[in-house]
């Protein structure tokens, strides 16, 4: 049985996994500008949360006293936190648009 925390950070990381591929496959079927925009921020934030994976790891190990067990990598987070948010942002003004730009919206009117 895994830690609480280990589970969230995997379920976290997979909830992000899921919305990209989620995003891709509307694109795939609607072939719209929007879904491709949703598709594109949620596939910028999966290299930040594989690296606070990766990262949660390290300091696991570390904690527990198996330092052989880190791969010192260095982590340039400032580059990658930046992305991620620009990557939610970017996410969330293409499913506005998505859902504003579809035929089937309900607030067009008749």
């Amino acid at each position: 049985m895994l830690p609480i925390t280990t589970t969230l950070a995997l379920l976290s990381l997979a909830a992000y996994a899921a919305l990209a591929i989620a995003s891709a496959v509307l694109w795939r079927r609607t072939r719209s500008a929007g879904a491709a925009t949703a598709a594109l921020g949620f596939a910028l934030v999966l290299p930040d949360q594989a690296s606070r994976l990766v990262e949660y790891f390290e300091f696991t190990a570390l904690l527990h006293g198996r330092s052989g067990d880190t791969f010192f990598l260095i982590h340039h987070h400032a580059v990658l936190q930046y992305l991620s948010i620009v990557g939610m942002c970017v996410a969330g003004v293409g499913l506005l648009w998505h859902a504003f730009a579809s035929p089937n919206n309900r607030w067009r009117g008749p």
